[in-house]
Protein backbone atom coordinates (compact mmCIF):
# COMPACT_ATOMS: atom_id res chain seq x y z
CA UNK A 1 0.00 0.00 0.00
CA UNK A 2 0.57 3.28 -0.74
CA UNK A 3 -0.27 6.96 0.40
CA UNK A 4 -1.64 9.88 -1.29
CA UNK A 5 -0.72 13.69 -0.59
CA UNK A 6 -3.43 13.44 1.89
CA UNK A 7 -2.19 10.43 3.70
CA UNK A 8 -5.10 8.14 3.10
CA UNK A 9 -3.90 4.68 2.05
CA UNK A 10 -4.13 3.53 -1.94
CA UNK A 11 -3.94 0.38 -3.47
CA UNK A 12 -1.27 0.00 -6.08
CA UNK A 13 -3.71 -1.24 -8.51
CA UNK A 14 -6.11 1.56 -8.30
CA UNK A 15 -7.76 1.65 -11.23
CA UNK A 16 -10.11 4.44 -12.74
CA UNK A 17 -13.58 3.43 -15.10
CA UNK A 18 -11.19 -0.11 -15.88
CA UNK A 19 -8.15 1.51 -16.54
CA UNK A 20 -5.22 1.42 -14.32
CA UNK A 21 -4.07 5.20 -12.59
CA UNK A 22 -0.73 5.94 -14.75
CA UNK A 23 0.68 8.84 -16.52
CA UNK A 24 -0.70 9.60 -19.48
CA UNK A 25 1.07 8.11 -22.93
CA UNK A 26 0.86 10.70 -25.26
CA UNK A 27 0.08 8.48 -28.49
CA UNK A 28 -2.70 6.75 -26.87
CA UNK A 29 -4.41 10.07 -26.26
CA UNK A 30 -8.21 10.42 -28.46
CA UNK A 31 -9.75 13.26 -29.54
CA UNK A 32 -12.59 14.88 -27.82
CA UNK A 33 -14.10 18.33 -27.27
CA UNK A 34 -14.16 20.43 -23.86
CA UNK A 35 -17.25 20.59 -22.18
CA UNK A 36 -19.04 19.82 -18.81
CA UNK A 37 -17.02 16.22 -18.64
CA UNK A 38 -14.08 17.48 -20.13
CA UNK A 39 -11.65 20.68 -18.99
CA UNK A 40 -8.74 22.51 -21.03
CA UNK A 41 -5.39 22.49 -18.90
CA UNK A 42 -4.07 26.26 -19.19
CA UNK A 43 -1.79 26.34 -21.94
CA UNK A 44 1.23 25.91 -20.01
CA UNK A 45 4.02 23.79 -18.09
CA UNK A 46 1.88 22.77 -15.35
CA UNK A 47 -1.09 22.45 -17.11
CA UNK A 48 0.04 19.83 -19.67
CA UNK A 49 2.15 18.12 -16.55
CA UNK A 50 -1.17 17.70 -15.14
CA UNK A 51 -2.86 16.24 -18.30
CA UNK A 52 0.33 13.85 -18.26
CA UNK A 53 -0.87 13.48 -14.19
CA UNK A 54 -3.76 12.62 -14.96
CA UNK A 55 -3.24 9.50 -17.15
CA UNK A 56 -4.27 7.87 -20.54
CA UNK A 57 -8.05 7.30 -19.56
CA UNK A 58 -8.85 10.64 -17.71
CA UNK A 59 -7.21 12.74 -20.73
CA UNK A 60 -8.20 13.83 -24.36
CA UNK A 61 -7.09 16.29 -27.02
CA UNK A 62 -8.16 19.05 -29.56
CA UNK A 63 -6.61 20.23 -32.28
CA UNK A 64 -5.12 23.47 -31.18
CA UNK A 65 -7.20 26.85 -32.88
CA UNK A 66 -4.79 29.50 -32.88
CA UNK A 67 -5.99 31.13 -36.60
CA UNK A 68 -9.03 32.59 -34.17
CA UNK A 69 -6.59 33.98 -31.57
CA UNK A 70 -5.27 37.35 -30.52
CA UNK A 71 -2.66 38.68 -27.98
CA UNK A 72 -2.50 41.77 -25.62
CA UNK A 73 0.55 43.42 -26.57
CA UNK A 74 1.45 46.83 -25.00
CA UNK A 75 4.11 49.03 -25.62
CA UNK A 76 5.46 52.62 -25.22
CA UNK A 77 2.41 55.26 -25.92
CA UNK A 78 2.95 59.27 -26.43
CA UNK A 79 3.70 61.04 -23.35
CA UNK A 80 4.89 57.99 -21.09
CA UNK A 81 1.85 56.15 -21.24
CA UNK A 82 1.74 52.73 -21.97
CA UNK A 83 -0.01 51.78 -24.89
CA UNK A 84 -2.05 48.80 -25.28
CA UNK A 85 -3.84 47.02 -28.10
CA UNK A 86 -4.43 43.27 -29.92
CA UNK A 87 -2.64 40.81 -32.81
CA UNK A 88 -3.24 38.01 -34.55
CA UNK A 89 -1.54 35.26 -32.22
CA UNK A 90 1.26 34.56 -34.46
CA UNK A 91 3.45 31.36 -35.31
CA UNK A 92 6.02 32.77 -33.28
CA UNK A 93 3.81 33.09 -30.46
CA UNK A 94 2.94 29.64 -30.73
CA UNK A 95 6.28 28.47 -30.85
CA UNK A 96 7.03 30.29 -27.62
CA UNK A 97 4.18 28.61 -26.00
CA UNK A 98 5.37 25.47 -27.17
CA UNK A 99 8.92 25.71 -26.23
CA UNK A 100 8.16 27.21 -22.19
CA UNK A 101 5.64 24.31 -22.53
CA UNK A 102 8.41 21.65 -23.54
CA UNK A 103 11.17 23.02 -21.07
CA UNK A 104 8.84 23.16 -18.31
CA UNK A 105 8.19 19.28 -18.70
CA UNK A 106 12.15 18.57 -19.43
CA UNK A 107 13.02 19.84 -16.30
CA UNK A 108 10.15 17.87 -14.92
CA UNK A 109 11.87 14.78 -16.45
CA UNK A 110 8.46 13.20 -18.30
CA UNK A 111 7.99 13.20 -21.97
CA UNK A 112 7.31 15.39 -24.62
CA UNK A 113 3.40 15.55 -26.45
CA UNK A 114 3.42 16.28 -29.68
CA UNK A 115 3.00 19.47 -30.16
CA UNK A 116 -0.34 20.99 -32.01
CA UNK A 117 -2.83 20.02 -29.63
CA UNK A 118 -4.92 21.55 -26.46
CA UNK A 119 -4.90 18.94 -23.57
CA UNK A 120 -8.40 18.19 -21.98
CA UNK A 121 -8.63 16.44 -18.45
CA UNK A 122 -11.93 14.47 -16.92
CA UNK A 123 -13.71 16.57 -14.95
CA UNK A 124 -13.03 14.99 -11.21
CA UNK A 125 -16.51 13.70 -9.84
CA UNK A 126 -15.85 15.45 -6.51
CA UNK A 127 -14.79 19.07 -8.25
CA UNK A 128 -17.39 21.36 -9.98
CA UNK A 129 -15.69 23.29 -12.04
CA UNK A 130 -12.35 23.48 -13.62
CA UNK A 131 -11.36 26.96 -11.06
CA UNK A 132 -11.60 23.96 -8.19
CA UNK A 133 -9.37 21.68 -9.84
CA UNK A 134 -6.19 24.64 -10.05
CA UNK A 135 -7.23 25.65 -6.53
CA UNK A 136 -6.89 21.55 -5.84
CA UNK A 137 -3.57 21.19 -7.26
CA UNK A 138 -1.96 24.69 -6.09
CA UNK A 139 -2.62 23.40 -2.50
CA UNK A 140 -1.04 20.75 -2.61
CA UNK A 141 1.88 21.99 -4.14
CA UNK A 142 1.97 24.71 -1.66
CA UNK A 143 1.53 21.91 0.99
CA UNK A 144 3.89 19.01 -0.53
CA UNK A 145 6.45 20.96 -2.22
CA UNK A 146 9.28 23.31 -1.24
CA UNK A 147 8.96 27.05 -1.70
CA UNK A 148 10.06 27.56 -4.91
CA UNK A 149 9.75 24.07 -6.60
CA UNK A 150 11.10 22.81 -9.41
CA UNK A 151 9.03 20.64 -12.02
CA UNK A 152 10.80 17.30 -11.07
CA UNK A 153 9.22 18.37 -7.37
CA UNK A 154 6.08 19.27 -8.99
CA UNK A 155 5.13 15.59 -11.11
CA UNK A 156 4.92 13.45 -9.02
CA UNK A 157 2.86 15.72 -6.45
CA UNK A 158 -0.02 16.04 -9.34
CA UNK A 159 0.68 12.42 -10.21
CA UNK A 160 -0.31 11.41 -6.74
CA UNK A 161 -3.39 14.59 -6.57
CA UNK A 162 -5.05 13.16 -9.58
CA UNK A 163 -4.80 9.65 -8.77
CA UNK A 164 -6.79 10.85 -5.39
CA UNK A 165 -9.46 12.88 -7.31
CA UNK A 166 -10.11 10.37 -9.65
CA UNK A 167 -10.77 7.29 -7.34
CA UNK A 168 -12.81 9.38 -5.58
CA UNK A 169 -16.96 8.35 -5.45
CA UNK A 170 -18.87 9.84 -8.08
Amino acid sequence: MRTDVAGRKIDAGTTIRGDSMDTTDWDDVAEGSPGTEWWETTENGLGVLTAWAAGTANVRKTPTADRTRSVSVSGPGPGGTVRTWTEPFSEADREAVDEAIEYYLDDAGIPLPPRGWTWLVRRPPALGNDRQLWAHLNRQIALHASSAPHPAEIAPILRSSMATLYAEPR
